[in-house]
């Protein structure tokens, strides 16, 4: 971020704008952080504001003639480069934002490229050397990458750039599941098939586990890899693999440059479907990824997000509620709403401390004549709103999975453009316990008197989405209200909201002092 401000502030200088370096950073700040704006066109968007600041249209005014650069010499964000390179891969976009990706490479090494769609420049090939203009540096958790937008530009060179294809540009070693530390690693794995997932994109072919005795690791086949399919049970040396790692969580993924050969001795998988399975009590789910089995009554029928998704909703026991997912191609007949049912062989799942259940190929369900006793779902709560938590406001969500993005990132699909949506996640306190709440958009805008547009609008004139959140916080805290609806997990989803009695002078005090400790 301080190679980004001091190369807006030169720019500034050169046509005699001078702006203090704190401005400069709390605005490019917003950009990256809140907005999540790539860096290079958040350099871009910071210079012409304060151009326009003081007088000169951006249009009038040009950078800095590009540096022409090895691509070993990249040290830095937010350089404006040339550079002559080959195409060594090109991977699938993880995102309608993004025409193409992949690698780039010289005699001096490789480097991640991104060429936004809407940069408009020609298809790229693999293979193919070109001469890279005016692309702009970017840098994640220390590794850099180049990005091409509008003001880039792409010419194909007669010559050929030499470059080291990765699988030659560094020892691909053969490893095992639990021996893989780090991502961007090519490797070889021995490992079995153990479950097949529904692609949740048409850019993929195949996703799912494979395992060998030392543990499990999600893999994804890429649709233009051209790879055979796979087959849930068998075991394959997959050769030229590379690691990936997204919130501590490692997988490895099959590109054109990978390949796949069948093995005739079975790899022993370790928490294989087939392994041991445990019938278990909902409250007793406690981490994700483990088999089991599971006696419920189907509580509620949702309405499917995708059509890779056959049936969701809740199911029950006497100890709780899960989401459930049952995907198409599982085969499974329909579940009935009200009726029991005995699910065998079924994977768990969790997202932001929620866990659900996913049934696929290798899952059974069995009608039970008994039925299941679920205990209540229905719950009313009248409290003062203590604590209005992270996450509430407005938010984007990933369009594919509806899980609220982290900086324009999804943890399951990657980078997304994202949809707006209004929520609000409260605390509520009686003065004997807590309750958490989740409020929906209708709700929310009834509740406060706003519309989603309007919040957009909000936040986009404050360049700040926290705005939006803080209005909440000033017109609910310290607030009475009764709740009710249905409980999932921890949380009440309001159905009903209303304002309740106000607080007295010693609630009043005594809830401040509450506040203070959730808070």
């Amino acid at each position: 971020m301080n190679a980004a401000v001091e190369q807006i502030l030169a720019r500034l200088r050169n046509q005699k704008v001078e702006v203090p370096a704190s401005e400069v950073e709390s605005r490019l700040a917003l950009l990256v952080e809140k907005f999540g704006v790539p860096e290079g066109e958040a350099v871009r968007s910071v210079v012409n504001y304060f151009l326009k600041e003081h007088g000169i249209s951006p249009t009038t005014f040009a950078p800095k003639k590009a540096e022409i650069l090895k691509v070993g010499e990249i040290d830095g964000p937010g350089r404006w480069i040339d550079l002559e390179a080959k195409v060594v891969e090109l991977w699938e976009p993880t995102s309608s934002a993004i025409s193409q990706t992949g690698l780039l490479g010289d005699e001096t090494g490789t480097i991640k490229f991104v060429k936004w769609t809407k940069a408009d420049l020609p298809e790229l090939e693999a293979g193919k050397s070109y001469l890279f203009k005016n692309a702009v540096t970017d840098e994640f958790q220390g590794k850099f990458s180049v990005k091409l937008n509008r003001t880039s530009g792409v010419e194909e060179l007669t010559k050929v750039v030499a470059a080291a294809e990765p699988s030659a540009s560094s020892q691909v070693q053969e490893m095992k599941v639990s021996e893989i530390k780090e991502e961007g690693r090519w490797i070889d794995l021995r490992a079995k098939v153990v479950q097949l997932w529904e692609p949740t994109s048409e850019t993929i072919s195949q996703t799912g586990l494979i395992g060998d005795e030392t543990g499990t690791i999600k893999f994804v086949k890429w649709a233009k890899s051209g790879i055979p399919d796979l087959a849930e049970g068998k075991s394959y040396l997959f050769k030229n693999l590379v690691t990936d790692e997204f919130q501590g969580r490692f997988s490895v993924k099959l590109n054109r440059t990978s390949g796949v050969e069948p093995l005739e001795a079975e790899v022993e998988a370790s928490d294989a479907p087939g392994g041991q399975v445990q019938e278990m009590k909902i409250s007793q789910i406690g981490e994700e990824g483990r088999w089991i089995d599971l006696r419920a009554k189907v509580v509620q029928l949702w309405d499917p997000t995708s059509e890779t998704i056959s049936q969701t909703g809740l199911i029950g026991d006497e100890t709780g509620v899960i989401k459930f997912v049952k995907w198409a191609k599982s085969e499974i007949p329909d579940l009935a709403e009200g009726k029991s049912y005995l699910f065998k062989n079924v994977v768990t799942d969790e997202f932001e401390g929620r866990f659900s259940v996913k049934l696929n190929r290798t899952s059974e369900i069995l009608p039970l004549e008994e039925e299941v006793e679920v205990s209540p779902q229905e719950a009313n709560f009248t409290g003062a709103i203590v604590d209005v938590q992270k996450g509430s406001g407005l938010i984007k969500r990933c369009p594919i999975c509806r899980r609220m993005l982290n900086k324009g990132v999804c943890g399951e699909h990657g980078k997304q453009e994202g949809t707006y949506d209004l929520r609000i996640k409260a605390v509520l306190d009686d003065g004997v316990k807590v309750q958490e709440v989740l409020i929906n958009r209708e709700r929310t805008e009834s509740l406060m008197g706003i519309s989603m547009e309007e919040a957009k609008t909000m936040a986009m004139e404050a360049l700040d989405h926290e705005v939006v959140k803080g209005m909440i916080e000033e017109r609910l805290l310290g607030r009475y209200y009764t709740v009710s609806g249905p409980t999932v997990d921890r949380y009440i989803l309001v159905e009903m909201i209303s304002p309740a009695r106000p607080a007295t002078a010693e609630e009043a005090e005594d809830l401040a002092a509450r506040a203070g400790e959730v808070i």
